[in-house]
């Protein structure tokens, strides 16, 4: 408001200046350049008079005195225009020869002029002019100039200032709903000052997400943010790369931290601000609490695994019931050949060989069954994704054919997630082909660099392509394929590629998709390459390591207990055997203490209604810290099975197991501690 009235003030000083140029100064320009023309114009005339009055002297140079007719005559044809003068020829006494008797107003001009004959001055002539007829225009025009610059000025001085009050209250009104706007946003905005980096404000998102007061945030630069001073260097190496590249900065996630140490996941979108001259002069940063939109993340994979179990279901249960008719009847071959060795050994072979591929089937079923991180590990994504594709397609009329390149580098993975998001895939390509057909599945090696269009950080991957020849995908639906619940399926669910998308993300991964209607669907997916090459299973002659030492193992199933005891005392072993971990260590104890020690302790993750493995290795370490435990669970993606080391055992055995694997695993943690 402040400004404005300074505004105001100088338009009605400028405002009269200009009234004064008009009333005043143009009326008083005007009569001098009158008064000047008017001079102008005497002198002309006089001239012109005096000449002529020169050339009657000159024809009668003694007796010109007494030529009245002609010099009345010469002054008669003057003034030519209408002014109003008076002439008279003087001699040099200054007696009056001649003159005309206009009568003059009051205020006059007077000019003379010399008569000369043969060089001497034998008399003058004058005239004078009224100005009075000037003054009273010049008066008039400064009576026109009057209402002229009172109109002047009420224009000058009311139309602006009203046009500036308009344009004012307008800025107010726009600004009042900036900050409404601002203040109103549900995302956490900060205005950070481009040459110290320091917060020049924040809306009560900000304040209310991490808990600090507008005054305890302000010129302070956001590293209290963050989880540490290096997160904060590495969240600005992030926002140098992005501007560079693209001239702002989105970041799907990094870590914040609030006042009170809780840390929580955050979406990060950084936009320059720029002056008139484009020079940065800040930024805003948008915070976004992510944390409900990971848990609906996770409700989704969840929701997923029901519809994708029951696509599977009948697959799976077709199969294990094979499985378990092959294992069942070569046990009843075996009661049947029982006097003949050599077919009992040949019987014993299948129904082994049909066990492990049960053990491989439940393998699978577990696996698919897991959400939540990902439990990362180095693996083959061939095998992977040949097992998903088998099972999802059972019982359909669509195979799929594999292009696999010998050096191809294995994964960095989540076994169990990367099999959903392959089953989705393929799902979805067996469903765009009812009648029938061929899905094209290549895997190849491709490294990202910096500048790379796909959204990958610069490093090693594996694309897996999956080709179908189906349908299609309208291109209308393209950029919708992978929001939740989006589907164009009569029974669908529209969580499949939503799924395949989220998990991948959490793998920084990515998954593209290319599709003409009518003429198929391509996939590529992206993942994290650990740089080693897939190494193919070969088969390997079953040998078992016999040994020496106690074992005391802990299971709450009978029937595994009995089996396991009954294979380690094959190979060699003593074996003690517990149903949960309280009597586990008593038995532990108490061997220690007779000086006859457990050479190892075998341990089930999962008791039911006891004390399972992780927490009576727990006790056991305390009773002795050399303990060699192994850790066993039918639960072959807990991450104690794959971060066994971290738990403190020194081994790990996933059930199924057979007599080869717990030979070589018992032998190689005694011998190790040896």
């Amino acid at each position: 408001m402040q400004a404005t009235k300074n505004i105001a003030s100088i338009i009605t000083w400028l405002s009269g200046v200009i009234i004064t140029l008009l009333v005043i100064i143009f009326p008083l320009v005007y009569f001098v350049v009158s008064y000047e023309y008017m001079v102008g114009s005497l002198e002309t005339e006089g001239q012109i008079g005096s000449s002529q009055i020169m050339k009657i002297i000159s024809t009668n140079p003694y007796d010109w005195e007494f030529e009245l007719h002609r010099l009345q005559e010469a002054l008669s044809d003057y003034p030519r225009k209408g002014h109003a003068e008076r002439w008279r020829t003087l001699n040099t006494i200054n007696e009056v020869i001649a003159e005309n008797m206009a009568e003059l107003d009051t205020p006059v001009i007077k000019r003379s002029f010399q008569l000369y004959d043969t060089g001497v001055v034998v008399g003058r002539l004058e005239i004078y002019r009224s100005i009075r007829p000037l003054l009273m225009k010049t008066v008039m025009v400064a009576l026109i100039m009057l209402p002229v610059g009172a109109g002047a000025f009420l224009i000058l001085r009311f139309l602006p200032i009203r046009t500036i009050y308009k344009a004012e209250e307008a800025l107010r009104k726009s600004k009042q709903l900036l900050e409404k706007t601002f203040a109103s946003l549900r995302d956490a905005v900060l205005i950070l000052d481009a040459g110290t980096g320091k917060i020049i404000d924040c809306n009560q998102a900000t304040t209310t997400l991490f808990g600090y007061t507008r005054n305890e945030m302000l010129n302070r630069t956001p590293g209290f943010m963050h989880l540490t001073e290096e997160e904060f260097r590495e969240f600005n190496r992030h926002l140098d790369s992005a501007v560079k590249d693209k001239g702002f900065m989105f970041l799907p996630e990094f870590s914040m931290k609030q006042k009170d140490g809780t840390t929580f996941p955050a979406e990060h979108t950084m936009l320059p601000l720029e002056d008139d001259q484009h020079n940065r002069i800040g930024w805003v940063h948008v915070i976004q609490d992510i944390r409900e939109r990971k848990k609906m993340e996770e409700e989704l994979l969840k929701s997923q695994k029901l519809e994708s179990l029951g696509v599977l279901a009948g697959g799976i249960a077709h199969d294990f019931n094979n499985l378990l008719t092959a294992i069942l009847g070569n046990i009843s071959l075996i009661k049947l050949y029982l006097h003949s060795p050599e077919e009992v050994s040949q019987i014993i072979e299948d129904a082994e060989k049909a066990t492990l591929r049960a053990r491989d089937l439940t393998h699978q079923l577990l696996t698919f069954s897991q959400g939540g991180t990902p439990v990362i590990k180095t693996t083959s994504i061939v095998q992977i994704t040949k097992e998903s594709a088998g099972f999802a397609l059972r019982g359909s009329n669509v195979k799929c054919e594999f292009s696999v390149p010998d050096d191809l580098w294995q994964v960095d993975v989540d076994e169990g997630q990367i099999s959903q998001v392959v089953n989705n895939l393929i799902i979805n390509a067996d469903h765009a082909m009812p009648e029938g057909g061929i899905i094209n599945v290549r895997f190849s090696n491709v490294v990202i660099a910096e500048n790379d269009i796909l959204p990958l950080k610069q490093g090693k991957y594996v694309e897996i392509s999956f080709q179908d020849h189906g349908i299609g995908i309208p291109k209308e639906y393209l950029h919708k394929i992978f929001d939740p619940y989006f589907t164009t399926k009569q029974k669908g669910s529209g969580l499949g590629l939503a799924t395949a998308y989220s998990i991948l993300k959490k793998h920084h991964g990515y998954i593209a998709v290319e599709s003409v209607k009518g003429d198929g669907s391509l996939f590529q997916v992206y993942l994290p390459a650990s740089g080693e090459h897939a190494t193919p299973e070969l088969p390997e002659e079953e040998k078992y390591r016999y040994g020496k030492g106690r074992i005391l193992l802990m299971d709450d199933e009978d029937a595994v207990r009995k089996a396991v005891c009954l294979m380690l005392k094959g190979i060699g072993y003593e074996v003690v055997a517990a149903k949960e971990g309280r009597e586990t260590v008593a038995l532990y104890r108490k061997a220690l203490e007779s000086g006859q020690p457990f050479d190892a302790v075998i341990l089930d993750i999962t008791i039911p209604g006891g004390m399972g493995g992780k927490e009576t290795n727990r006790q056991l370490m305390e009773i002795d810290r050399n303990v060699r435990t192994i850790v066993s669970s039918g639960y072959s993606n807990d991450p104690i099975m794959s971060e066994y080391k971290d738990h403190g055992f020194r081994g790990v055995l996933a059930k199924p197991y057979r007599v080869k694997e717990l030979s070589e695993t018992v032998a190689r943690i005694i011998e190790t501690a040896q």
